[in-house]
């Protein structure tokens, strides 16, 4: 199954994406204790489990580009995800909770997983790293898992690494009464991600470009 693949578009959104934004530097002054603040950040962030996210994703594996637009709605364990390719064309929507996951296509055929990330790429071929992308596009590292970080003089994420991708944050803007990113890029590090019925060895280059144009705490 293919959703919106438009080599242009791919082009043009990569290329936005790829252009650091002035908002990567605060006009405020820098702070004086850069991972105190981080590990400040890591606790906010951490008690905050309902919010909803609106954008646009570019997933580029070996053989294959799409751009397409994203809607997550998060609350608490339950997350539901829809997909739409440019135009509007094509379309999925996921939705995950403690029992597993559904993904219903553009011909509402049905499909059930573990994982909504096992299960997309299972039905449509595209990795993208869900459980752990809900934490890195608030600009933290995800829970329980050990990373590798650097960070910029306001205690912000420039990289982090974790859990065989390597997240680069591009660009943050401020909402809400917090730094957030709007610009990252994910990719899987080097022999991390196998091509599923390759040859022995054959890995997948995976990238997921991440513009996050609008975010929403939900509830109080």
């Amino acid at each position: 199954m293919r959703l919106g693949r438009r080599a242009g578009c791919c082009a043009a959104l990569a290329l936005v994406l790829l252009v650091p934004g002035c908002a990567m530097v605060p006009t405020r002054p820098p702070v004086a204790h850069p991972e105190q603040v981080w590990e400040q950040r890591l606790k906010a962030m951490d008690a905050i489990d309902a919010w909803e996210v609106r954008g646009r994703l570019a997933v580029k594996t070996n053989k294959r580009g799409d751009t397409l637009n994203i809607y997550w709605r998060r609350q608490g364990n339950h997350h539901n995800i829809s997909l739409y390719g440019p135009l509007g064309s094509g379309g999925v929507k996921l939705t995950q909770d403690d029992q597993g996951a559904t993904l219903v296509d553009s011909k509402e055929k049905v499909y059930h997983d573990d994982s909504a990330e096992k299960l997309l790429y299972r039905v449509a071929g595209w990795r993208v790293p869900f459980g752990s992308m809900q934490h890195w596009m608030l600009g933290v590292a995800a829970p329980g898992a050990p990373y590798e970080k650097t960070l910029d003089d306001w205690g912000r994420a420039l990289t982090i690494t974790q859990n065989g991708w390597h997240i680069q944050f591009l660009e943050y803007h401020y909402t809400d009464g917090r730094d957030l990113p709007r610009k990252l890029v994910i990719t899987a590090l080097p022999g991390t991600e196998h091509v599923v019925g390759g040859k022995p060895g054959e890995n997948e280059n995976i990238q997921v470009k991440a513009l996050l144009q609008h975010w929403d705490k939900l509830g109080n």
